[in-house]
């Protein structure tokens, strides 16, 4: 190509940009002995292509963008921040295309625009989409001084009177280019969510273009029910996933869920999948996080999934590939999502005490809520944590400090040097922020310090309104609680119902045996994570017996279940359990 720079034309120049970044995938171009003669070439290349950049067509100006836009992603590394090897091809190109802070690319997008901008009009669909595309992966975004707007904003106004002329992947290269920068449009996104809806079917559609799409929609926060249950119907319709991979299928139950859109039976088409698979090998730790916090956060139960997920997680050598956020996303998935797995549990622990300085505050918090959630109150886990909860104390918002509260408060581990005057200045000067939730778990926290007899106390009259807030929830008894309490009114107990105590909590059933109360709690399903009782129930069984002074006795729902309609049997279950003769 440098050898004929002189007959070179825009066509010759684009052709030549557009094979590059082919080169860079071949390990041929590594053995490349002048390296000095290439980054002159190259710079001159480059050169003459910039300084003939007017007369290019809109399909070179198409080509050369995206062909530059491919070379940066290779050159930078997937997080944009990896530095090539001094001396090597891709460090050659890393100086000549990006250079130092970016100011080469910055420089070369804005000379492509120039041009491009004034014959706009004549893109194509393919064209116009690849432009778009080659700012999107660059990501660079030219903002116009006069009036606020970008670069992307005039492309979108040249897109959407002829988004019907767009195939699938020209909508998905579009449309997640925009989310990649960051740069909603609500306007291009509801024509373009209406074209798709519009077609008979969504064939053409390849699995990375439908994740692709999804992806951006809820990345932007961009609305259109329609658009996500065209989507799901058609993958549900299809034959299998084989043709998915575990980028695709995290994507899809990820946007879905961030979207807040429900689709049960997508979700189980995608699960089913992932279960039949032989291992899961080809899921990266973001993919099996994401993939159970889409479950977890959807509310969609399958148990077999979470196992899969678990079991594979529990067989890895070693977990240095999982970040911090990671591991906290699929403590905090399986515990939303009640299922247990004790021993994916143990491992994410160790490797959370190992690596606890790369925690940042929300996930320290979070990971120890989870746990906590979950009953698993590990003493070696929490009192490890200490130091790490303690240096994120001021960093902690109102959530962040009440999940730390309410969390040390399930495990019962004293921890002095974190709650102490500085945790309670922490509180109140977030005190305002508290919702009621959060306020709950303070009144919790209050009553452990009272059981472990610690001086600490809250203002008289902020504790005011975290028992306010504690008191505040409307009982709604179940049926499996009607029938207990049924059952002790036939017995003579004369039991009363949702008794509110001292401490604030109320009691399914209370009676009275040989002149001591017992209070009667009938723990359904939502009080277990498979047979262990929960991080809540855990606390209340414990507070009320501690704070109350009161036996404190279970009525696990698998345990009455077992008795059918015998009311014999549970009179003598109940008389057993309650220390009747």
């Amino acid at each position: 190509m440098y050898g004929n720079m002189n007959n070179s034309t825009p066509r010759n120049l684009s052709a030549f940009w557009s094979s590059v970044p082919k080169l860079l995938r071949k390990s041929r171009f590594e053995k490349v002995q002048n390296i000095e003669g290439m980054n002159h070439q190259l710079n001159d290349i480059l050169g003459h292509t910039l300084q003939d950049i007017n007369s290019f067509d809109y399909r070179d100006l198409s080509t050369v963008g995206i062909s530059l836009a491919k070379i940066i992603k290779n050159v930078s590394g997937t997080d944009g921040k990896r530095l090539p090897r001094y001396g090597s091809p891709q460090r050659v190109l890393y100086d000549l295309i990006i250079g130092e802070n970016s100011s080469n690319k910055e420089f070369i997008f804005k000379v492509l625009a120039e041009p491009s901008m004034i014959i706009l009009h004549k893109f194509d669909a393919r064209h116009l989409s690849n432009l778009i595309y080659a700012y999107g992966l660059a990501e660079y975004v030219i903002k116009f001084e006069d009036d606020g707007s970008t670069l992307f904003d005039v492309f979108a106004q040249s897109a959407i009177p002829n988004l019907h002329t767009f195939n699938g992947q020209d909508l998905s290269n579009m449309l997640w280019s925009y989310a990649n920068v960051k740069l909603p449009n609500s306007q291009l996104f509801e024509h373009a969510g209406d074209s798709i809806v519009a077609m008979d079917n969504l064939n053409e559609f390849w699995p990375q273009a439908l994740s692709n799409i999804l992806w951006a929609y809820a990345t932007l926060n961009e609305q259109h029910p329609n658009l996500f249950e065209k989507i799901a119907n058609h993958i549900v319709s299809l034959n299998n996933l084989d043709k998915f991979n575990s980028q695709n299928l995290k994507d899809i139950v990820w946007a879905f869920a961030t979207a807040g859109e429900a689709n049960p039976k997508l979700f189980k088409k995608v699960a089913d999948h992932i279960i039949s698979l032989n291992n899961l090998k080809s899921f990266n730790e973001q993919n099996l996080s994401n993939l159970v916090w889409a479950f977890a956060t959807s509310e969609v139960p399958h148990p077999r999934l979470y196992k899969k997920v678990a079991d594979h997680i529990v067989q890895l050598p070693k977990l240095n590939e999982f970040k911090p956020q990671a591991i906290k996303d699929i403590v905090w998935a399986f515990a939303a999502a009640g299922e247990s797995h004790p021993q994916l549990f143990k491992k994410l622990a160790g490797e959370a005490i190992k690596r606890q300085h790369e925690f940042n505050p929300q996930d320290t918090a979070n990971f120890l809520w989870a746990f906590a959630t979950n009953g698993l109150v590990d003493e070696h886990l929490f009192s490890s944590f200490v130091p790490a909860v303690k240096d994120n104390l001021d960093k902690y918002n109102e959530q962040e400090l009440a999940n730390v509260a309410w969390a040390y408060s399930v495990a019962n581990v004293d921890a002095p040097s974190v709650f102490n005057n500085d945790f309670i200045n922490a509180c109140l000067r977030k005190e305002d922020e508290f919702i009621l939730e959060n306020l709950t778990q303070i009144h919790q926290w209050q009553l452990w310090q009272d059981e472990i007899k610690s001086d600490l106390s809250l203002p008289e009259s902020f504790q005011k309104r975290c028992y306010e807030a504690f008191i505040s929830r409307v009982p709604r008894p179940s049926k499996l609680q009607d029938d207990v309490v049924s059952i002790l009114s036939s017995m003579g107990l004369q039991p009363q119902e949702e008794v509110l105590m001292k401490s604030g909590y109320r009691i399914d059933a209370l009676v009275e045996v040989d002149g001591n109360k017992i209070a009667v709690e009938v723990d359904g399903p939502s009080h277990f994570v498979g047979r262990d009782p929960i991080g809540r129930t855990i606390l209340k069984h414990r507070q009320v017996a501690a704070i109350d002074g009161m036996k404190v006795v279970s009525i696990p729902y698998w345990e009455w279940n077992k008795l059918k309609k015998d009311s014999e049997k549970k009179k003598e279950y109940l008389r057993h359990l309650l220390g009747l003769k």
